[in-house]
């Protein structure tokens, strides 16, 4: 079994729950005109904001789902459950984000680094008017787009299509695929208790790599890892090049 092959399928269950109106859908490739970059200095003031996302006021929750299997990841799509940014009315908004990858050797020993790699990838994205605070080892963002940003005509499938054009350019990603939740508090926080799962997951993979003296009879994370296929390789792989040290 696939690192979070399990979690995938949650998020798909949680996203089946929104029919009709409540979801839009769309592809990156139909996105016509390349968003200007904000540059190092792209910083939006509160006095400049049309609207936040994940402020410290509201519910917030992003983190990265990958596999090693193509049908697991629709490429290029990027899925809107609730309001648009230009549909906020000026309210902060709850925020969730997921970012969904299909590409390959994450299951081996390279696993680590290519998620690290991948989590500084998903908040690599410059757009004018567009301010993103992370905090990744809480699973959060805090993302403020400016006035004048939503009077252009930001819009969510703007950021996702600059989101899945950045995870693009690494080698070993073939497919990308993201979604927004801005529909309610209670929705995010749904989503939320899936991350939850992932985040277990990839406690279990970091303490793999980070901790060369491991005892596996004393971890805290033994069921999950003997449960993982993924992470067993992991750690299988990993002890027989400690060993020949």
């Amino acid at each position: 079994m696939g690192m979070f092959e399990e979690v995938l399928h949650e998020v798909r269950e949680f996203v089946k729950t929104f029919p009709g109106e409540g979801k839009r859908e769309f592809q990156s490739r139909d996105i016509p005109d390349r968003w200007p970059s904000g540059g190092s200095g792209n910083l939006v003031l509160a006095a400049d904001t049309g609207v936040e996302l994940g402020s410290p006021r509201e519910e917030s929750v992003s983190f990265a789902l990958w596999s090693e299997s193509d049908h697991a990841v629709r490429d290029g799509a990027i899925t809107l459950i609730g309001p648009d940014l230009g549909e906020a009315g000026g309210r902060d908004l709850p925020y969730g984000k997921v970012v969904l990858v299909a590409g390959g050797g994450f299951d081996g020993k390279n696993g680590y680094d290519r998620y690290r790699e991948l989590e500084r990838a998903r908040y690599d994205v410059d757009l004018e008017g567009y301010m993103i605070r992370a905090a990744s080892l809480y699973q959060r963002e805090w993302i403020r787009i400016s006035r004048k940003a939503l009077q252009k005509g930001l819009t969510f499938r703007t950021l996702g299509g600059a989101l899945i054009g950045r995870l693009k350019k690494i080698e070993y990603v073939r497919k990308a695929e993201v979604l927004f939740v801005t529909s309610s508090t209670e929705d995010v926080r749904k989503l939320k208790a899936i991350a939850g799962k992932a985040a277990i997951l990839v406690g279990a993979m970091s303490k793999i790599f980070e901790e060369p003296r491991m005892d596996c009879d004393e971890c805290e994370y033994r069921p999950v890892c003997d449960e993982v296929t993924a992470l067993k390789k992991m750690r299988e792989s990993l002890g027989k090049e400690r060993r020949k040290r």
